[in-house]
C-alpha cells in the first residue's frame, strides 16, 4: 500500500529525529572518550612532575633511592642504603626456607640425573641411526626486469643483495619476497615462495619505470611556507613538485601558523597535476617541537596521530596542550617509547629519542573481505597487499591503515599495540 504524503512526511521526520539522536550519542561518546583520555594524560603528567621533584629534592640532600622488599620506594642516606643491602644479602634462612632449599636441591639432582640418562640414550640412538640427521637448505633466486632492486624477505631487507641475485642457505618453508627500487613500482607487490631442500625457488618481478614522475602543485592562502614530502623538507621555492608516482604524505609548515589539514596523504599518478590546498590559520596558542633522533626515517606521532613529520627537521608549530609523543618505525624500538610533554605557547621544546633495531619480532595477519588492499604501517607504505598472513612486525605500539584505489580505510591511523593483541590477527572490512 502506497504512503500518503502525510505518512511519508511523518516517516521522514521520524527518521530524521532518529538520525539526529544517533549523531548526538556519537558526539557525546567522542567527547567523553576525549575527556577521559585528556584526564588520564593530566594525571600521568602530574605523577611525572611529582617523581621528578621528589628525586631532585632528595638528591640535592644526598639521599639515594632504595626499593624495599615490598616494592616500595624509600629515600635513605648512602650508609643506611648500604647497610640494608648487606643485611638483605646476609640474612640467614629460616628452618622452613632451609628445608625448602634442601627439597629443591634434591629435586634438581633427580631431574639432572634423568636429563643425563635421556641425553645418553639420545646420543646412543643418534650414533646408530641410519636416517640422515640434517635437512639441507634451499635457495631463492630473485630477478627483476630492471636490475639493482633491493630484496626483502618477510619484510626485512637482505643487506648487500640486489636483483638479480640468489639467496643461498635458506631453511625450508614459506617466505614473502618483495623488491624495492627508488623511482619504480614493483609488480606484483609481493610474492610467496616455498623453499624446498636442495632446490631453488624463483621470484620474478616487473618494475614499472617511475622515471614516470608525477606532478604535485602545493598551494595555500599564504606565501613563503616549507613543504615536506614523506617527512623530508623540499628545496625552497618548490611550488610544483616532481615526485615518483605512488603514495606520499605531503605536509606544510609556516612559523606562527597552524596548517589545516596538517598533512595530506595522496596517490600521485604519472599523468596530470595533482593540486593540494592548505589553509594557514594564525593563533597565539602555538608552541614549537624540535624532535631529534639518531635515525631520521621514523614518523613523529602526537597523541596517536600521524604528523607527517620526521625527526631532525626544523622545529614545527603545534597547538598548546598536553601530548604523548612517539617515533614509530617497524623493526625499531624507540627509547624512550613515549614522551609526555606540555606544549607552552611561544616556547620551543626539544626532545631526543634513541632508535634501535628491535630484536623481538612477531608476525601479524591482516585480512580484508576483498584482496588487494595496500598496507600502510607507521605511516610508511609497505610492499604488500592483503590478505597478508605473516607480516614480520616488531613488538609494541604501531599504527595501521589500508588504501585501495586512492581511498583510505581510516582518516587517522589505527593505533595497534601488538603486546595486547592475543591472536595476532586484524580483520578490517575494506
Amino acid at each position: 500500500m502506497a504512503l500518503t504524503p502525510d505518512e511519508e512526511k511523518k516517516l521522514r521526520e521520524q527518521i530524521r529525529k532518529e538520525l539526529e539522536e544517533r549523531e548526538r550519542r556519537m558526539v557525546e561518546s567522542r567527547e567523553k572518550e576525549e575527556s577521559t583520555r585528556h584526564e588520564n594524560l593530566e594525571n600521568r603528567f602530574r605523577q611525572q612532575i611529582i617523581e621528578e621533584e621528589e628525586a631532585r629534592f632528595f638528591g640535592e640532600r644526598g639521599y639515594v633511592k632504595y626499593v624495599n622488599r615490598h616494592g616500595g620506594t624509600e629515600w635513605l642516606t648512602p650508609g643506611e642504603a648500604e647497610r640494608r643491602h648487606n643485611r638483605r644479602k646476609s640474612k640467614k634462612p629460616s628452618r622452613q626456607r632451609a628445608k625448602k632449599r634442601k627439597g629443591l636441591l634434591l629435586q634438581w639432582a633427580v631431574n639432572g640425573g634423568m636429563a643425563l640418562f635421556a641425553a645418553a640414550v639420545f646420543l646412543a640412538l643418534l650414533k646408530f641411526n641410519p636416517i640422515k640427521r640434517s635437512v639441507p637448505p634451499g635457495a631463492i633466486q630473485v630477478t627483476s626486469d630492471v636490475a639493482g632492486a633491493m630484496i626483502y624477505i618477510n619484510g626485512t631487507e637482505k643487506q648487500g643483495f640486489f636483483t638479480p641475485d640468489t639467496l643461498n642457505d635458506i631453511p625450508r618453508g614459506g617466505y614473502f619476497v618483495a623488491v624495492y627500487k627508488d623511482g619504480y613500482t614493483a609488480w606484483p607487490p609481493m610474492q610467496r615462495v616455498i623453499v624446498e631442500a636442495n632446490k631453488v625457488a624463483l621470484a620474478e618481478f616487473t618494475l614499472k619505470s617511475a622515471g614516470l614522475l608525477g606532478k604535485v602543485a602545493v598551494e595555500a592562502n599564504l606565501q613563503d611556507f616549507r613543504i615536506y614530502v614523506d617527512g623530508t623538507e623540499m628545496p625552497p621555492g618548490s611550488g610544483v613538485l616532481d615526485i615518483p608516482a605512488g603514495y606520499h604524505v605531503i605536509s606544510v609548515v609556516k612559523p606562527g601558523y597552524l596548517a589545516v589539514p596538517q598533512h595530506q596523504r595522496v596517490f600521485v599518478k604519472e599523468s596530470g597535476i595533482l593540486r593540494l590546498y592548505f589553509e594557514f590559520q594564525s593563533s597565539d596558542n602555538i608552541g614549537y617541537l624540535q624532535i631529534n633522533s639518531n635515525r631520521s626515517d621514523g614518523y613523529v606521532f602526537l597523541n596517536n596521530h600521524l604528523t607527517g613529520m620526521k625527526p631532525n627537521n626544523r622545529p614545527f608549530p603545534v597547538e598548546e596542550g598536553l601530548y604523548e609523543i612517539r617515533i614509530c618505525a617497524n623493526g625499531f624500538q624507540s627509547l624512550p617509547e613515549v614522551e609526555l610533554l606540555r606544549v607552552v605557547p611561544g616556547d620551543t621544546h626539544s626532545l631526543s629519542f634513541q632508535v634501535l633495531s628491535e630484536v623481538a619480532r612477531d608476525t601479524l595477519q591482516i585480512l580484508t573481505p576483498a584482496p588487494g588492499a595496500g598496507i600502510i604501517l607507521d605511516g610508511q607504505w609497505m610492499p604488500y597487499v592483503t590478505p597478508l598472513t605473516d607480516l614480520v612486525i616488531s613488538e609494541g605500539h604501531h599504527f595501521l591503515n589500508l588504501a585501495r584505489e586512492g581511498q583510505f580505510y581510516a582518516e587517522q591511523e589505527i593505533p595497534l599495540n601488538l603486546n595486547r593483541l592475543s591472536d595476532k590477527k586484524i580483520v578490517l572490512n575494506f
